[in-house]
């Protein structure tokens, strides 16, 4: 019996040398300068573009990936499960009003993001500068959104060209469930 223990033991501390050996090596990765993924996630950071002449030059296989089938052509709008294809989203701003009961109403900023600006940032300033409630609201499923108390979309609509650089014909209000061009 006492052998079998002993090659057990033996196999054991064999597995133990291997595991040690192995962990005892360093990984070297290496990471793209254009999206700062390691080289096989480069697909998964949304600039593939950016990033293929850096994995041509540093990485043969990486490069390999189109024709693997790997690298998939953005169309109009990505595939979501079940074959639907979701709306690519596009630079604009929509300003809507909605009644949140009795007199009371609350105005939904859409689409700020698209042009570079934070949210939280946002609704901080709308909050300094309108004396009145602002909240980032997370929609599943949806664009992240301003919530602000109040009927203030015509104070919004004066100060989103002029203060947040956002250009006229990007900027949207929605009127009777239409959305029509805010600036005609």
């Amino acid at each position: 019996m006492s052998s079998k223990d002993d090659e057990s033991s033996r196999s054991d501390s064999e597995s133990e040398e291997i595991v040690k050996a192995v962990s005892s090596r360093p990984v070297k990765v290496s990471y793209c300068p254009e999206c700062s993924y390691p080289a096989e996630y480069c697909e998964f950071s949304g600039k593939l573009e950016a990033c293929k002449p850096w994995l041509e030059t540093q990485l043969v296989e990486a490069s390999d990936l189109k024709e693997k089938g790997k690298v998939k052509k953005k169309s109009a709008g990505e595939e979501l499960p079940g074959g639907k294809k979701k709306k690519a989203s596009s630079q604009e701003v929509v300003v809507s009003v909605s009644k949140r009961g009795g007199r009371k109403h609350i105005t939904n900023v859409k689409g700020m993001e698209m042009f570079g600006h934070k949210l939280d940032d946002i609704a901080k300033q709308f909050k300094k500068q309108l004396s009145c409630g602002a909240a980032v609201v997370q929609n599943p499923g949806q664009p992240d959104s301003i919530d602000i108390q109040g009927d203030v979309a015509d104070t919004l609509l004066e100060r989103l060209p002029t203060k947040f650089k956002i250009p006229k014909d990007m900027v949207f209000k929605i009127v009777d469930k239409q959305k029509v061009p805010a600036y005609e």
